[in-house]
């Protein structure tokens, strides 16, 4: 009986050993269904979210337009610090094991976290609308320039003008605009330009996410983004993929150790790759592997050749800078790391006072490997103008071939709140515990009774070997 039931436990601790119920749960749970914990966390995130943007306000904007300095002079200004509100609205499952949804992404001005800054602080930034309708026009026929030319010197509208922060990040009506509309048509529809506003413009966008129902490790990755999985911006999967990324919600589950994962942000204009640096962290007790951009990410070819597609129309930029004009409503915008980290060295000529630093302006990621939950992230990019030549065009002359910096910023989570962070540890730490207890347990029992079992039999069989032997002893005495 012993025996049987030693058996039975050892059976019961292989069968949960290699079936591994909570692997089988934990899978269960990462499948986004109405109502499952896991898809309302990623509907909307109960996380502290927040983009911190640094301005560069032109401190000889008058001696550089006049001529009399050879570069401007640019000084690094904040955080202006706002709370991002991410959710996934009007959600619809689908047949095929994703779900389509509207992101939504407001912003809250956090004037606690942002220092003596306030939204009316008044600086000397570039003029977002002149230098754009500038630098579309000046390769438009003259009779479309003239009249632009003509509003510019009358009202006396300057390519560096004082600027409260909100409005350079939000932008201000301005005749400009309304011209630009109605002299290039189809080319802006609203009347201000400001970059956080254009950037944070989510509103006709549609998404689709895997739901993990076919395959646990991918639920929360993108399938689609505006109905395809490749941005309309770039030729060639290479560039364009944004299949199996994360909207930095919530990452590949499972990660192993050669992993690299995608990250993508319509405010990048393409999917990052990220690629492991580290394994052995730990963030607020819960294991945690460090990801990064990968080595030369901002390359247009100059390293690798299949980068070349992030090349605009055949005109490739400097190494560092990623032209995304097609995602800035024609706004002849380039991306870049903070300051111009790793970018060509002839970007950096243009301007004085920008000073990379790889320990401020770096990005990370640190993402559980087990659930695929960001832990902590950093996301850091700078937004830039790279200009044409703008001779043609009116007080812009002296902008002809330059980049010029606006703005750069850092989307962050610091670390999960502690609702959330308790809750993931009792799924990412003691479930896991008390189940090797429950496996080793049944297996040591098991094992205990098997012994015990082997040890009576043993015994008994000893104590009949030794009557028998005592009986045949004592016969054979008789006998003689």
């Amino acid at each position: 009986m012993l025996m049987a039931a030693g058996f039975m436990f050892i059976i019961c601790g292989a069968l949960v050993h290699i079936l591994d119920p909570y692997l089988l749960i934990f899978k269960w749970k990462l499948i986004f269904q109405e109502g499952s914990e896991i898809f309302n966390l990623w509907r909307t995130p109960p996380v502290d979210l927040y983009i911190k943007i640094y301005l560069f306000n032109v401190t000889n904007a008058e001696d550089f337009m006049a001529g009399r300095a050879e570069k401007m002079q640019i000084e690094e200004v904040g955080p202006y610090v706002y709370r991002e509100l991410m959710s996934h609205d009007n959600i619809t499952f689908n047949d095929n094991g994703t779900l389509s949804t509207r992101p939504h992404h407001p912003l809250i001005f956090q004037k606690g976290l942002s220092g003596n800054l306030r939204e009316d602080d008044v600086f000397m930034m570039p003029n977002i609308a002149l230098l754009s309708i500038a630098h579309v026009a000046a390769k438009q026929p003259y009779f479309i320039r003239w009249p632009i030319n003509l509003l510019i010197r009358q009202t006396k509208v300057q390519p560096l003008e004082r600027q409260t922060a909100r409005e350079f990040m939000y932008g201000y009506p301005t005749t400009l605009t309304t011209l630009g509309y109605t002299f290039l048509p189809n080319w802006i529809s609203f009347d201000k330009v400001g970059l956080i506003d254009r950037m944070y413009d989510f509103d006709d966008d549609f998404e689709t996410f895997f739901t993990g129902e076919t395959t646990a490790s991918v639920s929360g990755l993108y399938d689609t983004y505006l109905g395809s999985p490749d941005l309309a911006q770039w030729n060639g999967s290479h560039c364009s993929n944004i299949r199996n990324a994360s909207d930095g919600t919530k990452f590949k589950s499972f990660i192993e150790p050669d992993d690299q994962l995608l990250f993508f942000r319509k405010s990048m204009c393409r999917a990052q790759i990220l690629i492991q640096n580290g394994t052995d962290y730990e963030v607020d007790g819960l294991k945690a592997t460090k990801f990064v951009f990968e080595e030369n990410a901002l390359d247009n070819g100059e390293y690798d050749p299949r980068n070349k597609c992030y090349c605009r129309k055949g005109n490739c930029l400097p190494r560092g800078l990623i032209d995304v004009t097609s995602c800035y409503y024609g706004f002849p915008i380039a991306l870049s790391y903070p300051h111009f980290l790793d970018a060509d060295p002839k970007v950096l000529a243009h301007v004085n006072g920008s000073r990379p630093d790889p320990k401020a302006h770096r990005s990370h990621f640190m993402i559980n490997p087990v659930s695929g939950l960001p832990l902590e992230l950093s996301v850091k990019f700078q937004i830039n103008m790279v200009l044409d030549d703008l001779r043609s065009m009116a007080h812009c002359e002296r902008f002809s071939n330059l980049v010029v910096p606006a703005l750069w910023f850092e989307i962050t989570m610091p670390g999960l709140p502690p609702t959330l962070l308790s809750r993931f540890i009792f799924y990412l730490k003691i479930l896991p515990f008390g189940d090797q207890v429950v496996k080793h347990s049944l297996l040591a029992f098991g094992g205990i009774l098997l012994l015990v079992a082997i040890t009576k039999v043993s015994l008994t069989l000893s104590s009949a070997y030794s009557s028998a032997y005592r009986i045949s002893n004592e016969l054979r005495e008789s006998l003689w």
